[in-house]
């Protein structure tokens, strides 16, 4: 099995360069898209070679390099730009998983009769991404692999690791490039240990008994034992509803309004009758070309009122970057569920009074309370079953 990686960094930056080519080469940040306090989130190798770094304030960019351009973020077009280069690899194959805005991952599995061998198919991949946006691709015989082999490529270029060569490949990369927690490479680093080589020649034990089982995930991929399988992305409905504004509004008000005539004429769709949803994307044009976008995963499926309710108490503190244009709203993850599990101890006194009263008279009739609650015992132990127990709830 191999699989290819289709790394595209700087996206939101290459993205803005792909609509006005003659920002190319020149020094690029990207800001957060905070209001009050933005910092610098992403900038190109020509804008590190000048000294500016993420985290920066931008006035901060700015002293460091008095020539770097300040790019706001645009999350509608980059989505627009990175669905299109998904659709052009799913034309490549059927097993495409993006993994985040700029990176995807191919299954090459039963390819090679189609694409040919993997330099060959690297090149296809490659001519399958606009060249200004300066993709990279990696192809190995698993995920970690060929995300380190994608990252190491040169721009427009790539880079194959055959099997045999995974180890002698990785051992000299550095342990920052193990998808971790900045804590453990931060301890890697102070251990000396700053190569994947050196983090490989330690036993699994060791390893496992220090850093847990982010430790075992990163030493199985050090050894080319990652499994983790390409998981292409489910194509399940969308209800989608756009609206566009009389004029550009700025109020909070105005916003929550067409947001919830939005949710109103989604559920009157058919696809949404009597159902639920689980995720909701509310996506805004913002005056003069911007756009700004969030992504509100429920915790329990919810149908229209509650999803008023919900976008009400999750937004009431957004700060847009400008005057809006127009709103969309896109529904996934419907779900026939209608009823919710409450927690026991969040009912109102009325309420709890009578379930206080109903479990003591089970008790009286079987001689023991049925009904029984979760306790911490040993929260730190990494033995699932010592962390919790379960106790005879007893008013």
């Amino acid at each position: 099995m191999a699989i290819a990686c289709v790394s595209i960094p700087n996206f939101a930056l290459r993205v803005e360069i792909l609509q006005r080519p003659e920002l190319d080469g020149q020094p690029l940040a990207l800001r957060s898209a905070e209001t009050q306090r933005p910092v610098i989130v992403d900038c190109t190798p020509e804008a590190i070679e000048q000294g500016v770094r993420p985290g920066m304030l931008p006035r901060e960019a700015l002293a460091m390099c008095p020539h770097v351009l300040t790019v706001m973020p645009n999350p509608a077009r980059d989505s627009a730009v990175f669905e299109d280069v998904i659709a052009k690899l799913e034309d490549l194959s059927p097993a495409v998983e993006p993994d985040e805005t700029g990176l995807c991952y191919i299954d090459l599995t039963g390819l090679d009769r189609h694409l040919g061998p993997p330099e060959q198919v690297a090149r296809t991949l490659i001519q399958a991404v606009p060249p200004i946006l300066r993709p990279r691709v990696g192809i190995a015989p698993d995920k970690f692999t060929a995300l380190v082999a994608a990252n190491s490529a040169d721009p427009g270029m790539f880079q194959v690791v055959f099997r045999q060569d995974v180890k002698r490949f990785l051992k000299g990369m550095p342990v920052s490039v193990l998808p971790v927690s900045y804590d453990m490479i931060r301890r890697l680093e102070q251990l000396g240990l700053d190569h994947l080589g050196d983090l490989g020649k330690l036993p699994l034990s060791a390893v496992q008994a220090r850093f847990g089982p982010e430790g075992r995930d990163a030493w199985r991929m050090i050894h080319g034992q990652d499994d983790r399988p390409v998981m292409p992305r489910k194509q399940g409905t969308i209800i989608s509803e756009e609206i566009t504004l009389p004029a550009p509004a700025t109020s909070r008000e105005a916003f929550m309004i067409g947001l919830k005539q939005l949710v109103i004429r989604a559920f009157t769709r058919e696809e949404l009758r009597s159902r639920n949803i689980r995720q909701a994307l509310v996506r805004a044009r913002i005056e003069g070309g911007g756009s700004w976008e969030q992504t509100l995963t429920l915790k329990e499926p919810a149908g229209r009122d509650r999803l008023i309710e919900i976008l009400g108490h999750r937004l009431a503190a957004v700060e847009l970057p400008g005057a809006l244009e127009s709103l969309q709203i896109e529904l996934v993850g419907f779900t026939a569920e209608q009823a919710r599990q409450e927690s026991l101890l969040s009912a109102r006194p009325k309420q709890l009074q009578a379930i206080m009263d109903a479990v003591r008279q089970l008790k009286q009739r079987y001689g023991t309370s049925p009904i029984y609650r979760i306790v911490e015992v040993e929260p730190w132990s990494r033995i699932p079953e010592r962390r919790r127990a379960l106790i005879s709830f007893d008013p």
